[in-house]
């Protein structure tokens, strides 16, 4: 819905269809007085009951259309004036051109507010975890991007200062779940694009907060640097260290949506990994050598153990690794990728 929309009335909505006020009441089951309070209020949305609005819906064109595009034009208004209170504009144009579904926007928007409202930990906790799956961190990636037309804010400086300050609030020792999903959401994000977090992988108490916040930085210091050093540094804690494999290979599934998110990081004993497969296949092909580096020599080899399959496309990981492979310029890379390569063949 554009930004030049306003509220509309039931009886301008169904004007063009020539529908009266008792047409609707026939056509919806609903009284006729009911439609009368309704029919000449541009607010009616906001007066109207839940199974009435789904009548409306089911059967008068236009409402169910309007009711989606005026909700989410309503949300986006009150998001754009409390960000700009708090200093930040929103880029509407970017909004409105992204692919990503306007509501993962709006909800991405709506965890910038509250980070740099400074809402309390819990509050920022809950809300960040959420945003653990692909959707979702397509998102976010937008609200932290700096690329112009791409990013939702036209000035996201007071945002990343704001994720930084709050990163050391997040890491409490207290153990908490959304905690925890939520640094990793945050470092990620904030590595991934200004580089001010810097990944420690000499953590003195190996831990699930510690992995998953390791995790986080490792990530998006790889997609940023194409760190090739630092991919090999994060393989070997993760052979030296079994809570952070475990972390490591909880991730991609519970990301993917494979397995379901839990509390106590654990995956059930069998699992077919056919959304994981998907977005690993997606991201051979999209990051640098790196990246590429980190899924050949430690994410895929634990996701085989897990499912020799690789959720029924070992045979397109094959071919995905053989065309990377063949264009890597770092020895190192080039040669993980082949052995895992001959690997995957010697499994059929």
């Amino acid at each position: 819905m554009t930004a030049d929309s306003e509220p509309k009335s039931l009886s301008e909505i169904t004007q063009d269809m020539g529908l009266n006020m008792s047409d609707v009441a026939i056509f919806s089951g609903l009284d006729e007085s009911t439609v009368f309070r309704l029919w000449d209020n541009p607010a009616w949305l906001d007066r109207i009951s839940g199974r009435s609005l789904q009548s409306l819906m089911s059967s008068v064109p236009g409402i169910a259309e309007y009711s989606m595009a005026h909700s989410l034009l309503k949300r986006r208004n009150v998001l754009v004036s409390d960000l700009q209170s708090e200093g930040l504009t929103v880029d509407l144009g970017a909004l409105e051109a992204s692919s990503v579904a306007q509501q993962h926007l709006l909800n991405a928007l709506e965890a910038a507010l509250c980070i740099v409202r400074g809402d309390s930990v819990p509050k920022v906790s809950s809300y960040l975890a959420r945003f653990w799956g692909r959707e979702q961190d397509r998102a976010l990636e937008t609200l932290f991007s700096t690329t112009p037309g791409e990013g939702l804010l036209a000035n996201p400086g007071k945002l990343f200062e704001s994720s930084v300050e709050l990163a050391p609030r997040l890491n409490r020792k207290t153990y908490s779940f959304h905690s925890i999903l939520a640094l990793n959401v945050l470092t990620h994000q904030v590595s991934k694009v200004t580089g001010s977090m810097e990944a420690d992988l000499s953590f003195e108490v190996p831990g699930r907060r510690t992995a998953f916040m390791m995790r986080g930085v490792v990530m998006g210091s790889l997609i940023s640097n194409d760190d090739l050093e630092l991919a090999e540094r994060y393989r070997r804690e993760l052979e030296a260290t079994p809570v952070y494999a475990a972390l490591e290979e909880w991730s991609f599934p519970t990301y993917s949506r494979d397995g379901r998110i839990s509390s106590d990081f654990t995956l059930p004993g069998s699992l077919l990994l056919r959304n994981t497969a998907r977005e690993v296949l997606r991201e051979i092909g999209s990051y640098n050598d790196a990246y590429l580096y980190y899924l050949a020599s430690t994410y895929i080899p634990l996701a085989l153990r897990r499912d020799p399959t690789f959720g029924g496309r070992r045979a397109d990981l094959v071919r995905a690794l053989e065309g990377r492979a063949a264009d890597c310029r770092d020895r190192r890379v080039r040669a993980t990728c082949i052995a895992l390569i001959g690997k995957l063949k010697g499994m059929a």
